[in-house]
């Protein structure tokens, strides 16, 4: 076989296994952190204070474009799922699952990328997230702190707790059951920040027995 004919040969086998090779590689599955609109809890009456949701913290461990398990109770190693991913940077998914939690449960609006009028009140969130943990075998846990402050307000005052939330998985090593506790885990943060903000900064209050607080200031 000559050159000429040796060199279009080659690059149609190399096509071929590459073609091959894309045609074996699992689909990916992209996640979101937001809850459902079909299963949101009803909206609440508008209030005359806005709230501004800032960027979350989150450990760089847990803040992959891929899903990262771990194998198991006390194991300190991460398992990255590949197939498995955020269909945005974390930080991005709590905050915006943060942010719908608390417009739904307060009827605020969120001026996180506005600039709000001078005189207008707003409440500002900022989360810190300490760890984001999917444990293979369960459980999820969401562990925060945060802090509530009023801005362009009166009587209001600020307030920094934390707060872990522990829910266990119902199908103990399905990616989607971890996802949906996680969910779950978000709107209850969510909620007890809010509980913070409907009190003016007194006192925050857990959303459910699977919130625990860990002291207030």
């Amino acid at each position: 076989m000559s050159a000429t004919r040796r060199i279009p040969l080659l690059s149609a086998l190399m096509l071929s296994a590459l073609l091959a090779g894309c045609g074996g590689s699992p689909s990916v599955r992209y996640y979101t952190l937001q809850s459902d609109p079909q299963t949101a809890a009803r909206s609440v009456p508008r209030v005359d204070y806005q709230i501004e949701v800032a960027p979350v913290n989150v450990p760089q461990q847990a803040d992959q474009p891929q899903i990262m398990l771990r194998p198991g109770q006390g194991d300190g190693a991460l398992t990255p799922m590949y197939s498995d991913r955020w269909s945005a940077p974390l930080a991005d998914e709590i905050r915006s699952a943060l942010a719908d939690t608390l417009t739904r449960t307060l009827g605020a609006l969120d001026v996180q990328t506005l600039t709000p009028a001078p005189d207008v009140p707003v409440w500002r969130i900022q989360v810190d997230v300490q760890r984001f943990d999917m444990v293979v075998g369960g459980p999820a846990r969401l562990d925060a702190t945060w802090r509530v402050r009023p801005l362009n307000m009166k009587g209001g005052r600020a307030l920094l707790c934390r707060s872990v939330v522990q829910l266990p998985a119902d199908q103990f090593n399905a990616v989607d059951s971890l996802v949906q506790a996680q969910q779950q885990a978000v709107v209850l943060l969510g909620n007890t920040i809010a509980s913070a903000i409907q009190s003016g900064g007194a006192r925050a209050t857990p959303a459910a027995e699977q919130v625990q607080m860990l002291g207030c200031t």
